[in-house]
């Protein structure tokens, strides 16, 4: 059960693969495209059970899941099954799926077929993205999604590129593309002290002439994955920054001394 990638109780379906790298990544299991093993050694008791076994047949046995498979294939049809058995709890709170990731539009062709079929069936869609995907890519997913949940983080390139390894011209470029097809948009705004708070004036100045956005959530950045940095044996990029609530609060008023609907993520 999900409460906060749109409206109403949602399930989310967690996408590997995504084009960026941004330092702060709180997925960090969902950058790679391929299933990946972690080693939580916090959570080994030494009991031997994985030992001469392969990894993928030692994470089924782990007694304290100190061994967790981060990707697990589906067909579209056998995850749209599953998606559909919570579908009383989706109709009654008005909620559904939402596509997350590393970037669920990464997997195009997957997004569009699992999409289409939880459509088909009255299930609601929502993509979290971040719009680093080509035009062909969205006019596909457009006609099976409720809402987008859009990413941005900075509006100023080079800081964006230092921040996610890309320019963030063809991100702003496919925000205005959404709103000129009618797209409802949620616009997320990874908040991080030192790193892009003092994006936000540009962003509620970039967005205040946009069409379709329902509302800006000021998400607060915290480090709670980095964990998992170390049990994927990945290069931890988290800031030791701390963003307080306060800072967060701040960042919403900009957005609504611009007219923008803003909240703060956390306490929605």
């Amino acid at each position: 059960m999900e409460i906060h990638d749109g409206d109403g109780l949602r399930t989310t379906v967690f996408f590997k693969g995504c084009s960026l790298k941004c330092i702060w990544c709180h997925n960090p299991e969902s950058i790679s495209f391929e299933p990946q093993i972690a080693r939580f050694k916090e959570k080994c008791i030494g009991c031997q059970s994985c030992s001469g076994l392969d990894m993928k047949d030692a994470v089924k046995i782990c007694p304290t899941a100190a061994l967790t498979l981060f990707g697990t294939e589906y067909e579209a049809t056998e995850l749209s099954d599953i998606l559909s058995e919570d579908i009383e709890f989706f109709k009654k709170s008005s909620g559904g799926v939402t596509f997350s990731g590393g970037e669920c539009l990464a997997q195009p062709k997957f997004a569009w077929e699992l999409a289409k079929l939880l459509t088909d069936k009255g299930i609601s869609v929502n993509i979290d993205t971040s719009g680093y995907v080509k035009k062909e890519v969205l006019d596909e997913i457009i006609p099976y999604t409720d809402t987008f949940l859009y990413d941005i983080k900075a509006i100023d390139t080079d800081l964006h590129k230092r921040l996610t390894g890309k320019d963030n011209s063809v991100i702003l470029d496919n925000l205005n593309y959404l709103s000129q097809r009618g797209c409802r948009i949620e616009i997320r705004y990874p908040f991080v002290v030192g790193m892009n708070d003092h994006e936000a004036e540009k962003i509620a100045l970039f967005l205040k002439n946009i069409k379709g956005i329902k509302k800006v959530k000021v998400l607060r950045y915290h480090d709670f994955s980095r964990s998992r940095y170390e049990a994927l044996s990945m290069t931890d990029t988290l800031p030791e920054n701390k963003t307080t609530e306060d800072a967060v609060r701040d960042a919403v008023n900009v957005f609504l001394r611009h007219g923008i609907n803003a909240v703060d993520g956390m306490n929605e």
